[in-house]
């Protein structure tokens, strides 16, 4: 189980996302569209994962689709604004995945084909997963993919493309911070969701970085986001 990537909603373009990034050393560029949710994206890349500042493209479609992380989206930026919501984590072949959440009782999606047309205008397609749930003040469950290839093979793909900078291959994401009511139970419950070890000190230890729950008060939400260049945090 690894990381993919942290989703922050946001109330600007992708344009206006990346350039502010930019002004914080962060090399990040606009992404492109989900015409079918009517979503747009900026994304951050770096070593082992990346962000993905998700906003609004077209109200009419992403205030309508029935696609999970764009009613996500709506729901949280009409509530509480622009901020941490969630992340997707990468757990193999999404079908098996899903075999395994449904034996614990979780109800799912159904995988799902998802695409984006991207700056240059190209296709991008992949597959998601999702965990049927109400969207609320509650944490909602991670969001799953499968780019349908290897991670070297897309890293790979993402320098060739000049989507990541190679300098950003000395940046990494490090932790994934949430702030909940129960760090310990929601530790425990996301190590059983999972299959990961158990949880020490409500830490979670993926593939390639950890997931940690802390107290707090208020919508339990994806809170932070920490990352490391070249060992500098």
């Amino acid at each position: 189980m690894k990381l993919d990537h942290a989703v922050y909603f946001s109330n600007q373009t992708p344009e206006e996302d990346a350039r502010a990034w930019k002004e914080r050393g962060m090399n990040g560029a606009p992404g492109g569209s989900h015409e079918q949710w009517g979503t747009q994206n900026a994304l951050y890349y770096v070593r082992n994962a990346y962000i993905e500042a998700l906003s609004v493209e077209k109200p009419e479609i992403a205030q309508t689709t029935l696609q999970p992380l764009a009613r996500l989206l709506t729901h949280d930026m009409k509530h509480y604004g622009p901020g941490w919501g969630t992340i997707c984590l990468r757990p193999g072949n999404l079908y098996q995945f899903e075999k395994r959440l449904n034996e614990r009782g979780y109800k799912t999606t159904g995988v799902q084909e998802a695409s984006r047309r991207t700056a240059s205008g190209s296709l991008l397609e992949w597959k998601l997963l999702f965990i049927d749930e109400e969207i609320g003040d509650a944490l909602p469950n991670p969001f799953f993919i499968d780019w349908g290839m290897e991670d070297e093979v897309r890293m790979q793909q993402l320098l060739d493309a000049g989507t990541m900078p190679e300098e950003n291959l000395s940046h990494c994401l490090e932790e994934v911070v949430f702030s909940v009511r129960d760090p310990q139970a929601t530790a425990l419950r996301w190590a059983e969701m999972l299959g990961t070890s158990r949880p020490e000190n409500n830490r979670l230890t993926l593939g390639n970085a950890e997931i940690v729950f802390t107290l707090g008060e208020g919508p339990e939400r994806l809170s932070d986001v920490r990352i490391s260049r070249d060992g500098m945090h």
